[in-house]
């Protein structure tokens, strides 16, 4: 006995373009991008906020961490709405092992980064990271979602990776599957 299989409708479809797609908006379009907003902070100080970044990532890169933090830290005394630098100190933490500093941080440079996709992707998927590797799961899987939604790789990967998205992805391919075959 076969029953007939109704066609899809193409709000349906915009539907799961999304799901195979995160980065689409439902009409099937990547989202424009987006420019970076920075703190509203005078272009001097912000050209003094990124230098000193600039001296902290090159800091820790020559494995000086807790000298590449000091000059975070001044950054954020300069302009503690600075987002970027939570978000670089955050990850001079995870090096240290000071993960609940890190997280911290992290809090701080989602509020601060609000409207920055730039901070929020790398924000988000630090946090979940670290999230990951202290068992919180459903903490991990929903700042993955987010740091996706915002364009992060890694948390893209981690996304289509979620056992529960292969689980709901393989049911709408075998159901679209059968839909091709009526």
């Amino acid at each position: 006995m076969s029953f007939p299989i109704p066609q899809i409708s193409r709000a349906d479809e915009d539907i799961l373009n999304v799901i195979f797609n995160p980065g689409l908006s439902l009409d099937g379009v990547a989202p424009p991008e987006v420019r970076a907003v920075e703190p509203p902070v005078d272009s001097q100080l912000l050209e003094r906020l990124k230098a000193l970044e600039q001296e902290a990532v090159c800091l820790a890169e020559q494995k000086d961490v807790e000298k590449g933090i000091a000059k975070l830290d001044e950054c954020i005394l300069l302009c503690p709405e600075y987002a970027s630098a939570y978000n670089n100190r955050a990850q001079a933490y995870r090096l240290k092992g000071e993960n609940d500093k890190a997280l911290s941080d992290l809090d701080l440079a989602i509020t601060h980064g609000e409207g920055n996709p730039p901070i929020l992707k790398q924000a988000y998927t630090q946090r979940a990271i670290i999230r990951k590797a202290q068992g919180n799961e459903v903490g991990a899987e929903s700042d993955f979602a987010q740091g996706a939604r915002f364009g992060n790789e890694i948390a893209k990967a981690a996304v289509k990776n979620n056992p529960y998205a292969k689980m709901c992805n393989a049911i709408v391919m075998e159901a679209m599957g059968k839909l091709g075959t009526s």
